[in-house]
């Protein structure tokens, strides 16, 4: 078996088109999963304006018509038919539709009953059972072996708990009670993290598919194009605005940088970037997208559901940093273009911004009308079912955006196929947690990875780090913030960081593997179309992403997210001047190439104006070092300037 890095090009690409590629059906299998995704949409989006049913019914259908589309549309390996399900493809999806059918019928008996204690039927040990393969395998075949043998052992942890050390030990689970665990009660397969997919979070993916479907993403990318194209470096630019607006509404990183890389990076290698750096620009602002409001990767919903806040509180939490960290890339490719002396597209190949903003208006709107309905309280499934359907009708205005009827009927159905990539994994989750959770592992977790970190705050966070870069290198961002967030998390809230701060800086953290060598899958599939070496695009991407690095400290020890408004406005400017000059001095470039002891003074002062914010220093010299910094900024820039201008043109 081959390591990420040690695989070609070829192989690279073709397995991240095999890990999003589905299944093209036709007749009567066609048909079928059609009346399927199409009844589970429109199930779900009756339940956002109505109201949802009880966790076993919402969940219970949600589940079992998600589970077999997933059998019907994603082939089993890559000898499966890939025009039909097989035999076995067909027998599981109707073997998830009995088990959903079974659990709705029996929801009062499960009601009724006392949860540990009732008498536990034959077909519900059955039903249970079955539920747990199929679930196994969906997230085998959606996101990789990593998550399924992650949920395994932790099976095999219940059964096993007489034998473990003396830290680990628990009293053994029997078949019964793990039934009743991840079954018949509300803990495993029917708790909150299925429920978000069965409501919330499906509701969001729609408003995703719509915009997609009427042209969203060719609209943002004119809007982005007409922005920046014409300027230095323009096309990286274009990249850095195209991906963010992709990434709000799709919060995957893969599909961020095969959607719109395929027309970025090509032009970045046209004007003057190098394979590596066109394929890490990509990377980069593509992964931004899993940190980006409003989606964030389905990982917003979860940080809300997981300490009860609004979902619109991590929503504004994570604005500021996300806007640092699009602001840093910005400066990265910028500053790469002045240094090669780039020129952006020519105006006149580039669509107007008056134009592409009246385009792009039946986008705009709904996202305007999103972030003013969760503002006034209204729930997130109702707001974004509410745009959803803004959407459809502000495109019907426009004739290439307008949806005939059977395109409707595709976009609705597609909504469900979309959330067969995610159902899989959060069942996965769910059985993890809910195992954790009442083996003790959760509480015991807390004191390993306090006796890792030495009690220490910093040494925690470095564990964290690890642990997250070590995790993410099998699993998807989601689902490693699932697992960290509950070994991780409560050691960082024992020692006073706040419940938003350590779920926050656990989430950021899960990014570091899409980008930083040896296994970067994200910078591999950005390689593969870039046409560049794996590895140099994996590092160049690290350097330009380190703001995966520094943000979540500043989670910790500023205002940036925790602070009053204008503290939190405050702490961003200053942190942006600081990522300015780090910039500078990484590039060694800043109105021309920088000395040695004018980039160490570079150097200096973003670290200056990076502590300012810092809590734990005193206000006065916080006051002190952000003057200091400000002026050296200033004077640094001064003596550039002058020292350009007396170099003679060539």
């Amino acid at each position: 078996m081959k390591l990420p890095w040690q695989k070609t090009r070829e192989e690279l690409t073709e397995e991240s088109a095999e890990a999003t590629s589905k299944r093209t059906l036709y007749g009567p299998y066609r048909v079928y999963a059609f009346i399927l995704g199409f009844s589970l949409t429109i199930f779900v989006f009756y339940t956002a304006f109505f109201g949802v049913f009880l966790p076993m019914i919402q969940i219970g259908i949600a589940l079992g018509v998600l589970l077999s589309l997933s059998f019907l549309w994603i082939p089993a390996r890559k000898a499966s038919p890939r025009d039909r399900p097989s035999v076995p493809d067909l027998i599981c999806s109707v073997l998830a539709l009995a088990c959903g059918l079974y659990t709705v019928m029996n929801n009062a008996r499960f009601i009724a009953r006392i949860p540990y204690y009732s008498e536990i039927q034959f077909w519900d040990k059955v039903t249970a059972v079955v539920l747990i393969v199929l679930v196994l395998e969906v997230s085998r075949r959606t996101v990789g072996l990593a998550m399924s043998v992650i949920a395994g052992v932790f099976i095999a942890y219940a059964f096993l708990g007489n034998y473990m050390p003396a830290m680990l030990m628990h009293r053994s689970f029997t078949l019964n009670k793990l039934v009743d665990c991840l079954y018949l009660t509300t803990e495993g397969f029917f708790g909150s993290m299925t429920a978000i997919c069965a409501g919330t979070l499906f509701v969001f993916i729609s408003f995703g598919v719509f915009l997609q479907e009427t042209g969203g993403d060719k609209r943002f990318m004119d809007i982005a194009l007409s922005v920046a194209g014409h300027k230095p470096g323009g096309p990286a630019k274009v990249a850095v605005l195209s991906s963010g607006c992709m990434g709000m509404i799709s919060g995957s990183t893969v599909a961020n940088v095969v959607t719109t890389g395929t027309l970025t990076i090509p032009l970045m290698k046209k004007i003057g970037y190098t394979p590596e750096e066109a394929g890490a620009v990509e990377t980069v602002a593509s992964s931004g997208g899993q940190v980006t409001p409003p989606i964030m990767g389905t990982v917003a919903f979860l940080i809300a559901d997981g300490i009860g806040v609004a979902y619109w509180d991590v929503v504004k939490a994570s604005f500021l940093p996300a806007l640092l960290f699009y602001i840093t890339v910005w400066f990265f490719v910028d500053t790469k273009a002045r240094k090669k002396g780039m020129r952006g597209l020519p105006k006149e190949d580039l669509p107007p911004l008056g134009r592409s903003l009246m385009t792009c208006t039946p986008m705009i709107v709904p996202i305007v009308v999103l972030c003013a309905l969760l503002v006034m309280k209204y729930t997130p499934a109702l707001s974004a079912a509410v745009c959803c359907l803004l959407i459809l009708a502000m495109a019907a205005c426009y004739k290439d955006s307008r949806l005939s009827l059977k395109q409707l009927a595709l976009a609705i159905e597609k909504c469900s196929i979309s959330m067969t990539s995610v159902i899989g994994v959060m069942a996965c989750a769910s059985v993890i947690v809910a195992i954790m959770s009442k083996t003790g592992f959760l509480l015991k977790s807390t004191s390993i990875v306090m006796l890792l970190g030495g009690g220490k705050l910093m040494g925690i966070v470095l564990i964290n780090i690890v642990m997250s870069y070590i995790i993410g290198m099998g699993l998807p961002s989601a689902s490693c913030y699932i697992i960290l967030s509950a070994l991780g998390a409560p050691a960082l809230i024992s020692l006073g960081v706040t419940p938003i701060a350590a779920h926050l800086l656990i989430f950021w953290f899960t990014q570091l593997a899409g980008i930083t060598p040896p296994v970067c899958i994200t910078a591999f599939v950005a390689a593969g179309i870039a046409e560049s070496s794996p590895m140099k695009t994996g590092f160049t991407a690290l350097e330009m992403g380190s703001t995966f690095y520094l943000v979540p400290f500043m989670f910790l020890f500023t205002p940036l997210i925790n602070g009053t408004p204008l503290e939190m406005v405050i702490t961003a400017l200053i942190t942006a001047l600081a990522f300015y000059m780090m910039v500078s001095c990484i590039e060694n470039h800043l109105h021309g190439a920088l000395s040695p002891v004018v980039r160490i003074l570079c150097g200096l002062t973003s670290a200056c104006l990076f502590f300012a914010s810092f809590t734990t220093t005193s206000f006065q010299t916080s006051v002190i070092m952000s003057v200091a910094g400000v002026a050296a900024m200033l004077l640094i820039n001064l003596y550039q300037k002058r020292r350009a201008s007396q170099v003679p043109a060539a």
